[in-house]
């Protein structure tokens, strides 16, 4: 055998030994691909979850009907009130059917008339001034009421009425600091309250005197109301007005 024929069947032995060791690791090695898709397994697509199902909501129950209605509150019964009649009231009279009775007691006159169903009853004296013919000065009295007999002075406008006016019961003090009210056409009104203690006294005394200063001058202007008749006028007076 030539050296050439050697080489050559050298050659093809070592070719027919590699090829099979080729193939077989050909089959038995798959490829970088294949181990990566056998190593990683495909992802699987999100199978979507059903909602969970909520319980459709019941119908609501009818509202029961009430076996009773409420039971209004209690209210007592007021028995009607019976027709209220009226009664007349009583009608002031004077004695023997008068409309007026107009008396003199001394110095005092007791007047007494029915004016639209009321009495009027009053106890007064007065003064007046010879030379005008006008009354200056006058005293009314009340009935006693509740213990006090309460009236008006009427005194003239020339005197400091600020000052007020002073009474005095023979020559004793009966009243200090008396205000004057107002003034009138006919002069200024002093308002008076004798309490029972004090008419007692008038009723046993002689002379009742009211007493204010002079706007001019300042002097001291008196004027003296007699007391004769006044306790029998007094009692007149209170037998009149009830």
């Amino acid at each position: 055998m030539t050296k050439a024929s050697l080489l050559l069947a050298i050659a093809l032995l070592a070719s027919w030994t590699i090829l099979p060791t080729d193939s077989a690791f050909a089959q038995a090695e798959p490829s970088a691909t294949e181990q990566a898709e056998d190593a990683v397994p495909a992802p699987r697509a999100p199978t979507a979850r059903p909602a969970p199902s909520r319980p459709a909501p019941r119908p609501a129950a009818p509202a029961a009907r009430q076996a009773n209605p409420p039971a209004r509150p209690a209210t007592a019964q007021v028995p009607a009130a019976a027709p209220s009649v009226s009664q007349p009231a009583a009608t002031a009279q004077l004695p023997n059917g008068a409309s007026a009775v107009n008396e003199v007691y001394g110095d005092w006159t007791v007047d007494c008339r029915i004016n639209d169903g009321q009495k009027l009853c009053l106890l007064s004296q007065s003064q007046g001034d010879s030379r005008t013919n006008q009354r200056v000065f006058a005293i009314e009295l009340r009935a006693p009421k509740d213990g006090r007999a309460e009236g008006t002075i009427l005194m003239p406008f020339w005197l400091k009425l600020e000052n007020g006016a002073v009474l005095k019961l023979d020559d004793r003090d009966l009243g200090q600091g008396l205000r004057f009210s107002t003034c009138t056409p006919s002069g200024c009104l002093l308002p008076v309250s004798f309490p029972t203690v004090a008419t007692d006294a008038m009723k046993n005394g002689k002379t009742l005197t009211a007493a204010a200063l002079n706007l001019s001058n300042n002097d001291v202007v008196s004027f003296n109301i007699a007391l004769n008749g006044f306790g029998p006028a007094l009692d007149r007076l209170v037998q009149l007005a009830n």
